[in-house]
């Protein structure tokens, strides 16, 4: 029944037939009551009274049942009677079928009437709007045009200047020929006005318009094209919706803003209007700047670069593109151009500068705060801490930093908080016209030094202490009545030399009565305890990496908001009973914490919600005592080189790094650990094996045994690892490579193993013919096999295999067996220095080489050149003598020769190069070399 229902609401013609057993028929009712809601403009209704009167339909009881005006409505409209045409039923429907041809006909003569005045409007605007057919196209199709039948609800949305209403208008001046309603309808009341009283006039407003376009019956039926354009209030564009019941089946509605949050639970769907593309960008600042949309687009001078330096700043904003274009129209001197970049000239155009700024001026307070501390402190960091630590500054759970994204004014990209850059221009310029947020080194030192008086609302201090150039003493009271600040940042800029002494000290101890505190970063910090009337219960971030401290603060302190510690390699840390009670406690780095002894268990318990702990080379610890930390996934115990052994139960660890402890073996309970994807034992020189429950590991992805040198074995896999897909047993005493057992489907249980390293191995002689089931191996490190011999068998998907220096290795399998062009892009054999290697093994790695050069440019006949551009092939193995294949050939470090003429006339695609290179005079064979061609004309080529 409901395809019919569907059929009917997508006619343009309805012929309804009313017999006299029509009320016998449920189907027949519900398909005329669906035609009746259904017909809109550019569709028609013919009703035939077969055999009934026009009064017989009026007296049926569906009348009485509530669908009395609908059925009215089918006797006044013109329809074809029967009893016209009592004695011959064929001209009645001869002449049915004239009326269906004439209402046809009527029809296709208002679509190409319609479609004529379109053609013949007007342009909207005298200035193009670069890019808007390809976005009016979007949205069209957002809001399903092509299904007439469909209501649709679209928010479009962006920030200010992106051409929104520019977008709309033309959408709407295309859209409203097949509506017989059509509204566009924009928010022109005072944004001042109360908003109730606002709120009264706009609906009064909206319904007086919307009477307008509705004054017959068929139009107040009909569907509706609609567009809200400049709504700033949620509940305005509620009152205007009130229950929908004026929205009829088919409307299209669009609601244009620059917040999100406005739209959001109103819409079927969200546009947001994308940026101008770099070709479109480039047209509207050259046709605003010289009148000509390609002018920008030619070398001339620096003029290229210098637009790309413009379409940067912009970052694709219609209005601020149009807005600089026009700043420098007529200042066609690269100079000027130059100047304006330099000094940010732009800024100070009236239309930017009045664009952006009342972007800022919408907001609270609680946001405008935010905005500018984006700005100034906490551009492109990662968009959990960023949100974590201003949000709380508002303290009624609401997301600031939600807020400042819906509305435009920040971007969330790649999980970093970025700002469009003359937004950031406007909040750096606004932040630097009080003195709350002080980054200027002068300044901060004069503020610490109760030169300047700028306590009363410093709300964050950020100093680069690389630049302070000389060491200063400071009195007990530096950040004396800064009652508001929330950051304070004291780092380096200089990586190299990071154990560098601090440049502030304070030889009389430090007053630190602060409580808003949210990030408190100081690096280098000197004393070796937190001032006693610090109190850290705002505090969320706490970083004091190469500090002299011995422990944080009394275990009495409420740390209820903390969240990351970073106390590493402050060496003389031994007391963590401060964190007692972290119970939001996500990260805690003590990385070369080398005085720490033990992890109180006592502390660790309470740490409910730790999620990451990083222990690497704290050498003083000797063991940790059984905690369960059920939240804990990622450990790491690298180089606590006298870390023996740990009982942690850690049920949900996803990686667990190991390397360079004293561990002598792995505990068999290992096989717990269900979701361990990582698990690095990297130069665990004592590790003698590990169990044969590795196996039991199924979401293992890397295993990494690199340098265990007592390793002389390594259990059968006998389980599908099938997620393994990083082996390293390289520097270990493993006598042969895992084997790897079939199961009963064939398959094998290290399906995804891609990259299997056994550098540095003193005692295999050759790898199993097993290893040539490893389908996506990629890579294979033989390197330094000193014993090994033979590699009977390659894996079909080889990408890389490596076995530089195995001196002993006599015989390699064919490679043409795995050639596949398809599959491998790259493919890189290196047989360096393996001097024993047969002359057979070697015409193997020739006929390779040149049959795949054969593929690649047969490849580029059937695919494209890009694909084939991409693709290499290169090996490195001892002789003395290039292939006959290679044509042109010579001595010395450098070839130079004249190609054919045939050959230049047609398109080179690639090029095989061959070096025979000496190291007679060599002790030791380099691992590598460099071979280079250049073409300095369209004749020569140099090697």
């Amino acid at each position: 029944m409901g395809i019919f229902l569907q059929r009917i609401a997508e006619s343009r013609i309805v012929l309804v037939i009313l017999s006299p057993k029509f009320m016998e028929s449920d189907w027949c009712i519900d398909e005329v009551l669906k035609a009746l809601d259904t017909r809109e403009a550019g569709t028609s209704i013919i009703p035939v009274f077969y055999k009934v009167s026009v009064a017989d339909v009026k007296g049926w009881s569906i009348v009485k049942e509530g669908n009395r005006d609908k059925f009215i409505n089918v006797t006044k409209r013109l329809g074809l009677r029967s009893k016209d045409y009592p004695t011959s039923e064929a001209d009645f429907v001869n002449k049915i079928v004239e009326e269906l041809e004439k209402a046809l006909t009527k029809l296709e003569t208002e679509e190409e009437e319609n479609k004529l005045k379109i053609k013949q409007q007007p342009a909207i605007t005298t200035m193009p709007f670069f890019g808007i057919n390809k976005r009016v196209r979007q949205l069209q199709e957002k809001l399903m045009m092509g299904v007439p039948t469909h209501t649709r609800l679209v928010g479009v949305v962006g920030m200010k200047g992106s051409g929104k209403t520019k977008l709309s208008e033309m959408f709407f001046e295309e859209g409203k020929c097949y509506f017989l309603r059509h509204m566009f309808f924009k928010d022109k009341i005072g944004k001042n006005m109360e908003s109730d009283k606002k709120r009264d006039l706009l609906v009064q407003q909206f319904q007086k318009n919307l009477l307008k376009i509705s004054k017959t019956e068929e139009k107040m039926n009909s569907k509706l094209l609609l567009v809200l354009d400049d709504f700033s209030d949620k509940e305005d564009i509620r009152c205007l919706f009130g229950d929908r019941g004026w929205i009829t089946p088919g409307s299209k509605i669009v609601i244009v803003a620059s917040d999100k949050s406005l739209v959001k639970g109103l819409v079927d769907d969200t546009y947001v209007v994308p940026s101008l593309n770099e070709k479109e960008g480039l047209a509207c600042l050259s046709y605003h700047a010289f009148g000509d949309a390609t002018r920008c687009d030619s070398y001339e001078g620096n003029l290229w670069t210098l637009s790309r330096k413009f379409l940067d700043y912009a970052r694709g904003n219609p209005l601020a593109l149009s807005s600089l274009g026009k700043e420098l129209y007529g200042r066609g001197g690269n100079g000027q151009w130059v100047t304006i970049h330099e000094h940010d000239e732009a800024l100070t155009n009236k239309n930017i500068q009045h664009l952006f700024k009342s972007c800022y001026d919408c907001l609270n307070r609680p946001q405008k705060e935010a905005f500018l501390d984006v700005a100034c402190f906490f551009i492109s960091q990662d968009h959990t801490f960023v949100k974590t630590v201003v949000d709380s500054s508002c303290g009624d759970g609401t997301s600031v930093i939600k807020d400042l994204a819906d509305k435009f004014l920040i971007e969330i990209t790649s999980g970093r908080v970025e700002m469009h850059g003359l937004l950031y221009t406007l909040g750096k310029n606004l932040a630097s016209q009080n003195q709350w947020r002080l980054l200027n080194q002068q300044d901060i030192i004069q503020a610490l030094e109760k030169k300047l008086d700028f306590a009363g609302a410093v709300r964050g201090i950020f100093l680069d202490m690389s630049e302070v150039s000389v060491a200063r003493a400071s009195g007990q009271k530096p950040f004396h009545g800064m009652k508001e600040l929330r950051y304070l940042k004291l780092y380096t800029s200089c990586t190299r030399f990071p154990e560098l002494d601090s440049k502030l000290n304070f030889p009389e101890g430090l007053e630190f009565s602060l409580e808003e505190v949210r990030y408190f970063h100081w690096h280098k910090f000197p004393l070796k305890e937190l001032p006693e009337d610090f109190t850290p219960k705002n505090l969320i971030d706490l970083k004091l990496p190469y500090s002299n401290i011995i422990r944080l603060w009394d275990s009495s302190n409420d740390v209820p908001n903390l969240r990351w510690v970073d106390l590493s390699h402050s060496i003389n840390l031994q007391d963590l009973s401060g964190l007692s009670g972290a119970e939001n406690l996500q990260r805690l780095n003590l990385e070369g914490c080398t005085g720490l002894k033990e992890l109180p268990k006592e502390i660790m318990v309470t740490m409910t919600s730790l999620l990451y702990l990083n222990l690497r080379s704290c050498t003083s610890l000797i063991s940790l005592s059984e905690i369960t930390i059920k939240s804990l996934k990622t450990l790491i115990l690298s180089n606590c080189s006298n870390l023996e052994k740990f009982q942690m139960i850690l049920e949900n660890i996803e990686a667990l790094h190991l390397d360079g402890t004293a561990s002598k073996e792995l505990p068999e309970s290992i096989k717990e650990r269900k979701k361990l994807v990582i698990l690095s034992l990297r130069g665990c020189t004592k590790l003698a094996s590990v169990p044969d429950s590795l196996g039991k590991l199924h979401d293992l992805e890397e295993l990494i045994l690199s340098g265990c040198s007592n390793l002389k074995s390594f259990p059968d896999v006998k389980e599908n690892m099938k997620k393994l897909r990083i082996l390293l047993l390289d520097g270990t005493a493993i006598n042969q490579v895992p084997q790897v057992f079939p199961s009963a489907s064939g398959t094998n249980f290290l399906s995804s193993l891609q990259r299997l390293c056994l550098s540095g191995n003193l005692v295999i002689q050759t790898l199993q013919a097993h290893i040539g089931q490893l389908y996506h191996l990629n890579f294979l490190d033989l390197q330094d096999c000193k014993n090994l011999t033979s590699i009977p068998v390659l894996p079909p998907n080889l990408h890389c295999l490596n076995a530089h220096g195995c001196n002993s290795l006599t015989t390699v399998a064919n490679p043409l067996a795995f050639l596949n062009l398809k599959g491998q892009i790259h493919t890189t054999l290196i047989f360096s220095q393996c001097n024993n290697m047969d002359e057979v093994s070697k015409s193997y790695i020739i006929s390779y080489i040149h049959k795949r050069s054969q593929l690649m440019s047969s490849a580029f006949n059937r695919y494209s050149l890009s694909y084939v551009m991409e693709s290499y092939t290169g090996a490195c193995f001892p002789g003395c003598e290039v292939p006959e294949w290679f044509r042109y050939q010579g001595y010395g470090s450098m070839v130079e020769t004249e190609l054919r003429r045939q050959e230049t006339e047609n398109r080179i695609i690639g090029l095989d190069l061959c070096a025979v290179v000496s190291f007679q005079n060599c002790q030791d064979q380099i691992s590598g070399f460099h071979v280079k061609c250049t073409c300095d004309s369209r004749t020569r080529m140099v090697l």
